[in-house]
């Protein structure tokens, strides 16, 4: 019997870590790549980064994030 519940256990624990590396995956397509240019307020950006600064990257991700839910209420995603 404990057998099968170190099976179960197991196969929890691979879907959990499959779901957290599918959330990781689909995040970090969804953030821009760096391009010199903040995407957010469009200013310069420093070598290597995204966003100008923690307030842009914050803002950013906060608008997107409710992008995201009003599309899964609406249905279109």
């Amino acid at each position: 019997m404990s057998r099968q519940f170190d099976l179960a256990s197991d196969l929890e624990q691979q879907a959990r870590e499959d779901a957290l590396a599918s959330t990781r995956a689909t995040a970090q397509r969804e953030t821009p790549a760096p391009s010199g240019v903040c995407p957010w307020c469009e200013d310069i950006a420093p070598a290597g980064a995204t966003f100008c600064g923690a307030e842009c990257a914050s803002d950013w991700q906060a608008h997107h994030a409710r992008e995201r839910r009003a599309a899964i209420i609406s249905g279109a995603k």
